[in-house]
């Protein structure tokens, strides 16, 4: 029941509030934000479950909190990132069921 707040630090607090759990935050969709919550997660989970995953966990919460500092183009932006390094782009894929 680990907190988006917690996992991502006090800019994904202000935007996706102190309560949301990151199970939660898996199944976002239909908003930009969302999707790069969704996307961040996901990244993050991939870190630490694989070396040769592209992002480090520093990078992911780095990468996930200058994207909400700045554009929806900057959110996309990242999202998008996220989402080829979860798809396998680069090093190695994802291997949690909701990858699936």
């Amino acid at each position: 029941d680990t907190k988006v707040a917690v996992a991502f630090g006090m800019v994904a607090a202000r935007r996706y509030g102190t309560d949301m759990t990151l199970w939660y935050g898996l199944k976002g969709r239909g908003d930009p934000y969302r999707t790069l919550l969704r996307e961040g997660i996901t990244a993050l989970l991939n870190s630490y479950n694989s070396i040769q995953f592209s992002y480090h966990p520093l990078g992911v919460v780095t990468h996930m909190n200058l994207a909400l500092m700045g554009s929806t183009r900057d959110v996309l932006h990242t999202a998008l990132h996220f989402m080829r390094a979860n798809s396998g782009a680069g090093n190695v894929s994802c291997k949690f069921t909701s990858c699936n």
